[in-house]
C-alpha cells in the first residue's frame, strides 16, 4: 500500500526560514490560578509582537519534559557520521531546549515566614538544577514582591536576606532579580519587563558561548578526511548559537566556512542529493544574514555563485526532474526573501528585482515538466512494498528514505534504489501540478515587473502564463489573457506576434464555444479558412475543428455547448473593433468637397478573402452622424473596390472640424448579424505595419491613396439679415423688451422660416410674446409666461407671412419680453441665442440657419433700506409694545435709466396699528433717493415681522405697466412696556405767551406703582403746577399732569425737565427702565418764536392778573 508522503523535499523548513531566538524557559507562574502570576506571563508575551524580540519565551509546567541529553561521545576517532545535519536539532534548539530557566517565586524581604519560604524557594531550585543536569542551561530567580520597597536605612536587610537566599539555592549573585508588583508600579510592568529580557538575554549569551567552546572542542579532534560530515555539521552549529545570539557578522562567517567545506565532499550519485539540500540551507542563512547587514549585492552575488557551482550537478539522470525542481525552489527562494527586503526599505531597480529570480524559477519549473514527460512516461504503478515509507520521520536532512544513514562509499541495493527512483517518478508524475506551480512563478513575476514599470516583460510573462492556463486545460483564462495581449500588441504593431497568439486564442475560442471571440480572432488567422468558418457560425452551425494541441476533446458535446451558445440573445448581434493594418479586409478614407460645394466621402476597400464576399451595409460615421454608404456591396479577392456617398452637415457642425471615426462593415443572415467597425486614426504611421513584404498591384494601388479624414465645415454665405435692438442693461423683475427684425437679402423667397431662443441659464429668467399680458401687472400667474427655450414658426407668429415664407426683399419684425428674476454679477451677463432656420429656394432640403447672441446685464433699480426712530425723531434699536414707532423707508436710486415712483404703501401684521403714513410718488434719477414715514404702534410683545414696504415704479419712458418690488422688513423683539410717558405739547410757542401742557402717565402692570413726579425749574420758562408730587398708579390707568408754562427766552429752548422717581419695587421695572422711557418718549426741546412789536406790554398786563 502506498505512503502519502510530503514529497516537496526541497520546501525549506520552517524552523530554518524563521529567525532564530534564545529559549527562555519561564516556570513558578500558576497562571490558571493567580491573577498576579496571569499578568506577569501577559506582559511577558506581549514583549513577542514588538519587532525583533530578543528571547523567546516558553512557559515550563510541573508536567514539561526536557529533551533527552545525548550521551557525549569519548572520541571521534572511530565515529562515522551517517548523515549531515539532523533534522530536530535546529527545532530543539529553537523550541524546545531553553538556554535560560527562569525560576518565579513570591517572596518579598518583610514576609513574616521569610524562612520557610527561602527554604521552599531554594528546594525548587535545586530540584530544578538537578533536572538540567549535565547541561549548560543557566537557572535564575526572580522574586515578585507585592510590598513597597525597604524604607531607607532598612536596606542592610534585604542585603542579608538576599545573600542568605543566594547561597541556600547555590545561585550566582547576578541570577537573582526582583520584580516590583503592586497598584503603584502596575502601569511600569512593560519597562520591568524589558529589562529583565535584557538580563535574560545577557544569561543566553554566555550560555551559547559556552556551547560554541564545546563545539569548538569536539571540532579540534576531527580528521577532515574522515570526518568531512562533521565539520560542515559542527560549524553550522557554531553559526547557529551565533546568530541565536544576534551576532550576525560572526554568523555569517561560519555559514560561510560550512558551505566552503561541501568543496571537501567527494559527491556521487548517493550523496548528491543531500549535499545539494543541506547547501541551499546554507546558502538561505548566508544571503538572509547579509540582507539583515544591508549588502544585497554580496546576497545576490552569494546566490549566484551557489546556482552556478551546482546547477550542472545532475545526480542521477532518471531523476533529473528533481535537479530543476531544486533550481527552480532557490530561485523561488531566493525571490521570496529579496522581496521580503524591499519592503522593510531595501531599494530596487528596474534591472534587479525579485521579478527575474521569479521568472528563473518558472522557467526552471517548465524543465522540470519537459524532463517528466521524457522520464516518467512508462512509469504506470507504485512499487511495493513503499520505498518512501518513513520519509517524514528521517534522521538527516536530504537523505533517501530507502537507504537511511548509508555512507556515499556503501554500495546502494539495486533493487531499492530501482524501486525508489520508480516511486519518485510515480510521484512526479501523478502528484504534481506542474502548470498551477510555473503559473504561480509567473504571477509573482508579473506583479514585480508591473510595480518595477517593465510592461513588455509584463507581456511577454502574460502569454506564457496563458500557455500554462492552456496545458492545464483551463481554456477561459488563457482565452482572456490571450484576447488582451491580442490587443496590445495589435496596437503596438507587432504582426508576427498577433498571428501567433491568434492560432492558440481561437482554439481555445473554440473548445469553449465563445461565439463573439471566435468571430473576432477568426477574422485575425488563416485567410483561407476564415470565410468558411464565418460563413458556419453566421449560420448557427459549429465551426470546423481545431486541433492546437494533443488534448482530446468529446465532438458531441462541443457540438451542444455550440448550439446552446449560438442561441443566446447575445450573440445575436456581434461587433467587433478592426484594425485597417491588420485586417480582413483594408480601409481608406477621403473626405473632400467638389466643385458645388458639396462634401464627398469616399471609401476605399481591399478585401483579403479568397473568394467574393457581399457585405449587407457599408456606413461611416463622421462626427456625431452616421451615414449609409451603400447596401449590398459586394468584395472581389484583392481588388480595390471604391464607393462614394455625398455628406450633407448639421446645423451643429457649421463652423467645426469633422473627422471619420470609424467605417462599418455589415453581415447579417436570418440568424446574427455582425458588424466589422474599422477604427480611422490620424496619425497615418499608425497604419503602418513594422515591416512590408513585396507589394502586389493591388497593394500599390492602396498604398497610393492618401487618406483624408477631416473636413472643416463652413457656413454658406447668409441670405438672411438679423438685426436684434434693445437697451441693456435690463431692470431687476421688469418686462424687457427686446426687438428682433429679419430681412430677406436674396433674390427669391425664403421659406420654412422659425425662430429659436434658447438661454444656457435659464433658471431665473422668465419669457413673454405678448405685449398685452405684459402691462398686467399681476403677471406672475399669468399663461402666457414662459421660460427658455422658444421655438416658433414665423407663420406662427406672424400669420401675414405665407405659410411662414419671406418674399424678396420681405421683412419681419417681433418683439420678445423677458424678465429676469436675479441680478448678474459683475462683469457677467445673461446670453440668449437667437436662432434662425430657414430653407433656400435653391435647395429646399437643406435647412440652413442664422445666429446671433444678446448679452443682456441685469441690475436693481432701487436699493431700499430702513430705519426705526422714536417719537423724538431718534434712531432706536430697542422696541416697545404701546409705544409709537416711526418706519422710515429710504429708497435710493441705482438704476442708469430714470424711474417712476408710482405708489409706495407698508403692509403690516393684525398686531401692529397704522397711525399715520406717507407716500412717495415722484421721478429719480440716479444717485437720488427718497423716503417716506409711517408711524405705528406694535400691540403685542413677542418677535414678529413689521411688514412689506412695497414700490410699484416703471421706467420713465417705458409703457408697459408699473413694476412692484417688495421688501420684507426686518423681524424684531418687542419687549413689554411697564410704564409709558407721552407729552401733549404745542407745534410751538411764543415768548412771553402762556401755553398748557400735560404729561399722561400710563401703567400696563398688574400691581401698583408709587412714583414720585418732578417738574424741575428752567431760566427759560416760568410754570405753573404741581412741582413735586408722589402718586400711586392702579393697573391699567392713567394720570394727567397739566402745567401752564411761560417763555422766557425764543429759539429752540429746553423745555423743563420732567422726572419720574420710582419709589417701589416691581418685576421687569427698574429706574433705569424709567429714565431710558422719559428720554425715548418725549422731546426735550421747543421752538420759541420771538413776540411782535405792540404786544408786550399787553400780554405782560394779562399774565400778572392771572398770577
Amino acid at each position: 500500500m502506498m505512503s502519502a508522503p510530503n514529497y516537496d523535499e526541497f520546501d525549506f523548513p520552517i524552523e530554518l526560514t524563521t529567525q532564530p531566538l534564545p529559549v527562555v524557559g519561564i516556570c513558578g507562574l500558576d497562571t490558571v490560578n493567580n491573577a498576579i502570576h496571569c499578568n506577569v506571563w501577559e506582559a511577558f508575551n506581549n514583549i513577542r509582537k514588538q519587532n525583533r524580540p530578543l528571547v523567546n519565551f516558553k512557559l515550563i509546567t510541573p508536567e514539561h519534559e526536557f529533551p533527552t541529553r545525548k550521551p557525549k561521545k569519548s572520541s571521534y576517532e572511530c565515529y562515522i557520521p551517517k548523515g549531515i545535519l539532523k533534522r530536530n536539532w535546529m527545532d530543539k534548539h529553537m523550541n524546545h531546549a531553553p538556554a535560560v530557566i527562569i525560576m518565579f517565586y513570591d517572596l518579598d524581604w518583610n514576609d513574616p515566614q521569610w524562612a520557610e519560604k527561602q527554604t521552599e524557594c531554594a528546594s525548587r531550585v535545586k530540584s530544578l538544577k538537578l533536572t538540567l543536569e549535565g547541561r549548560h542551561t543557566k537557572v535564575a530567580l526572580v522574586l515578585i514582591q507585592q510590598e513597597p520597597p525597604i524604607p531607607s536605612g532598612e536596606e542592610i536587610i534585604g542585603g542579608d536576606k538576599s545573600l542568605a537566599l543566594i547561597q541556600e539555592c547555590e545561585l550566582n549573585s547576578k541570577y537573582l532579580l526582583l520584580l516590583p508588583y503592586n497598584t503603584s508600579t502596575a502601569d511600569q510592568m512593560q519597562g520591568y519587563v524589558l529589562n529583565l529580557q535584557t538580563t535574560f538575554h545577557e544569561m543566553c549569551i554566555v550560555y551559547f558561548n559556552q556551547l560554541i567552546r564545546d563545539v569548538k572542542s569536539h571540532k579540534s579532534t576531527l580528521i577532515k578526511t574522515i570526518h568531512a560530515y562533521l565539520f560542515i555539521r559542527h560549524t553550522f552549529k557554531m553559526a547557529f548559537y551565533a546568530e541565536m545570539k544576534g551576532e550576525f557578522l560572526a554568523a555569517h562567517k561560519y555559514y560561510n566556512q560550512a558551505y566552503l567545506l561541501f568543496s571537501d565532499i567527494k559527491m556521487t550519485h548517493t550523496n548528491i542529493h543531500e549535499c545539494k539540500v543541506v547547501a541551499s540551507y546554507i546558502m538561505y542563512k548566508m544571503v538572509s544574514l547579509l540582507f539583515v547587514l544591508n549588502q544585497p549585492r554580496d546576497a545576490i552575488q552569494t546566490f549566484h555563485s551557489h546556482v552556478d557551482k551546482y546547477k550542472f550537478k545532475f545526480g542521477n539522470e532518471l531523476l533529473l526532474f528533481e535537479h530543476h525542481a531544486w533550481l527552480s525552489r532557490q530561485y523561488a527562494v531566493f525571490a521570496d526573501l529579496f522581496e521580503s527586503t524591499i519592503r522593510n526599505g531595501l531599494p530596487a531597480s528596474q534591472a534587479r528585482h525579485p521579478g527575474f529570480y521569479y521568472q528563473q524559477a518558472a522557467k526552471h519549473c517548465i524543465n522540470r515538466r519537459t524532463a517528466r514527460n521524457s522520464l516518467c512516461a512508462n512509469v504506470t504503478a507504485y512499487p511495493e512494498p513503499d520505498p518512501l515509507q518513513g520519509s517524514s520521520t528521517l534522521d538527516y536532512y536530504g537523505q533517501r528514505p530507502w537507504r537511511p544513514g548509508k555512507l556515499s562509499a556503501e554500495p546502494p541495493d539495486p533493487k531499492k534504489e530501482r524501486d525508489g527512483i520508480q516511486a519518485l517518478q510515480w510521484l512526479e508524475k501523478t502528484r504534481v501540478d506542474h502548470s498551477m506551480i510555473i503559473i504561480g512563478h509567473l504571477g509573482s513575476a508579473m506583479a514585480q515587473f508591473n510595480t518595477y514599470r517593465c510592461p513588455r516583460m509584463k507581456k511577454y510573462l502574460v502569454i506564457q502564463m496563458a500557455e500554462e492556463y492552456l496545458s492545464s486545460r483551463d481554456y477561459g483564462k488563457a482565452l482572456t489573457l490571450m484576447s488582451h495581449m491580442l490587443g496590445d500588441y495589435k496596437n503596438e504593431h507587432w504582426t508576427r506576434l498577433v498571428d501567433d497568439i491568434t492560432r492558440p486564442a481561437l482554439y481555445c475560442a473554440f473548445v469553449t464555444a465563445s461565439v463573439e471571440e471566435y468571430l473576432t480572432l477568426s477574422l485575425d488567422t488563416d485567410k483561407v479558412s476564415t470565410l468558411v468558418n464565418l460563413t458556419r457560425v453566421m449560420n448557427n452551425e459549429m465551426p470546423q475543428a481545431i486541433q492546437y494541441t494533443n488534448h482530446a476533446h468529446n465532438l458531441d458535446e462541443l457540438k451542444i455547448l455550440w448550439i446552446k451558445n449560438l442561441a443566446k440573445s447575445d450573440n445575436a448581434n456581434i461587433e467587433v473593433e478592426m484594425r485597417s493594418e491588420h485586417a480582413c479586409v483594408q480601409v481608406k478614407t477621403r473626405l473632400t468637397v467638389d466643385e458645388e460645394a458639396k462634401y464627398m466621402l469616399t471609401v476605399y476597400l481591399r478585401s483579403h478573402f479568397i473568394e467574393p464576399v457581399t457585405f449587407s451595409s457599408l456606413s461611416c460615421t463622421i462626427g456625431d452622424s452616421n451615414l449609409l454608404v451603400c447596401t449590398d456591396l459586394t468584395l472581389p479577392p484583392n481588388q480595390l473596390v471604391e464607393c462614394s456617398a455625398e455628406f450633407i452637415p448639421l446645423s451643429c457642425h457649421i463652423n467645426t472640424e469633422v473627422t471619420v471615426s470609424h467605417v462599418t462593415l455589415g453581415l447579417e443572415t436570418a440568424f446574427r448579424k455582425l458588424a466589422l467597425k474599422f477604427m480611422i486614426t490620424k496619425d497615418p504611421l499608425k497604419d503602418l505595419p513594422l515591416w512590408r513584404p513585396i507589394e502586389s498591384k493591388s497593394d500599390l494601388e492602396m498604398s497610393n491613396i492618401v487618406p483624408l479624414h477631416s473636413v472643416f465645415i463652413v457656413p454658406n454665405t447668409s441670405e438672411m439679415s438679423l438685426d436684434i435692438t434693445h437697451d441693456n442693461p435690463a431692470l431687476l423683475l421688469e418686462w424687457y423688451p427686446i426687438t428682433i427684425k429679419l430681412t430677406n437679402q436674396s433674390s427669391h423667397p425664403l421659406s420654412s422660416l422659425s425662430l429659436v431662443l434658447t438661454c444656457p441659464d435659464s433658471d431665473n429668467i422668465d419669457l413673454c410674446e405678448d405685449s398685452q399680458h405684459v402691462t398686467n401687472n399681476d403677471s406672475t400667474n399669468n399663461p402666457a409666461v414662459a421660460k427658455f427655450p422658444l421655438n416658433r414658426a414665423i407663420g406662427e407668429l406672424a400669420p401675414r407671412q405665407d405659410g411662414g415664407e419671406m418674399g424678396q426683399g420681405g421683412q419681419y419684425e417681433t418683439i420678445v419680453y423677458v424678465r429676469c428674476t436675479a441680478t448678474t454679477p459683475e462683469g457677467a451677463a445673461k446670453l440668449i441665442n437667437v436662432k434662425v432656420s430657414y430653407s433656400s429656394y435653391s435647395d429646399p432640403s437643406v435647412l440652413l440657419t442664422k445666429e446671433s447672441a444678446v448679452k443682456l446685464n441685469v441690475t436693481k433699480p432701487f436699493d431700499i433700506s430702513s430705519s426705526f426712530l422714536s417719537n423724538s425723531f431718534e434712531p432706536i434699536s430697542v422696541f416697545h409694545s404701546n409705544e409709537q414707532i416711526l418706519i422710515q423707508p429710504l429708497i435710493q436710486c441705482v438704476s442708469p435709466w430714470s424711474i417712476v415712483i408710482e405708489d409706495t404703501f407698508i403692509s403690516i401684521p393684525d398686531s401692529i396699528d397704522m397711525k399715520h403714513e406717507t407716500k412717495c410718488c415722484l421721478e429719480l434719477c440716479k444717485g437720488q433717493a427718497v423716503t417716506c414715514i409711517a408711524c405705528v404702534v406694535i400691540k403685542e410683545p413677542r418677535n414678529l415681522c413689521l411688514g412689506v414696504f412695497t414700490v410699484k415704479w416703471r421706467r420713465k419712458d417705458s409703457r408697459l405697466g408699473t413694476v412692484t418690488s417688495c421688501i420684507e422688513l426686518p423681524r424684531v423683539d418687542v419687549l413689554p412696556l411697564p410704564i409709558q410717558l407721552s407729552l401733549n405739547l404745542p407745534a410751538h410757542g411764543l415768548v412771553r405767551t402762556p401755553m398748557t401742557i400735560c404729561y399722561t402717565l400710563y401703567n400696563y402692570l398688574n400691581s401698583i406703582i408709587t412714583v414720585q413726579v418732578v417738574m424741575e425749574s428752567s431760566e427759560a420758562f416760568i410754570f405753573s403746577g404741581y412741582k413735586q408730587v408722589v402718586i400711586k398708579l392702579v393697573p391699567d390707568s392713567g394720570q394727567e399732569f397739566k402745567f401752564k408754562i411761560y417763555p422766557q427766552l425764543s429759539g429752540l429752548v429746553a423745555l423743563p425737565g420732567f422726572k419720574i422717581n420710582l419709589l417701589s419695587k416691581h418685576e421687569g421695572l427698574t429706574q433705569q427702565t424709567i429714565d431710558d422711557m422719559l428720554i425715548r418718549s418725549i422731546p426735550s426741546h421747543i421752538y420759541v418764536l420771538p413776540q411782535p412789536k405792540g404786544i408786550e406790554s399787553s400780554q405782560q398786563a394779562q399774565l400778572v392778573m392771572q398770577v
